[in-house]
């Protein structure tokens, strides 16, 4: 059962992931939760690896953030209609700047809310 409730985007464009060692984009993040991702790519990711990951996106002042996260794909399947391969991210060791992150988006997300 998950633990957190999940953020959707309905822009994947939004949140971008590099490989951290390399620079090079893999995919977008789809949703978010303070536990992790899904990511949204063109391949497939290695399921039980751990992988350095960047995640990168601009703030209210539109200034590029980059986050590094280490995770572990839990599970992988394409997705026929986008065409994407989906992977669920779980962050591999705790990081207070993806809560603060999380925290953020949540908080930006109840102020936009009505009532």
């Amino acid at each position: 059962m998950r633990e957190q409730s999940r953020m959707v985007f309905r822009s994947i464009f939004r949140i971008k992931v590099a490989d951290r060692d390399t620079g090079r984009l893999i995919g977008y993040v789809g949703d978010i939760s303070e536990g992790g991702f899904k990511l949204l790519s063109d391949e497939p990711m290695a399921l039980d690896v751990p992988v350095a990951l960047q995640i990168r996106l601009r703030d209210e002042e539109g200034k590029m953030q980059m986050l590094d996260v280490e995770v572990i794909c839990l599970w992988c399947q394409e997705n026929i209609r986008t065409g994407y391969h989906e992977s669920g991210c779980s962050l591999h060791q705790p990081s207070e700047e993806f809560a603060r992150l999380v925290a953020g988006m949540r908080a930006k997300r109840a102020s936009k809310s009505p009532g």
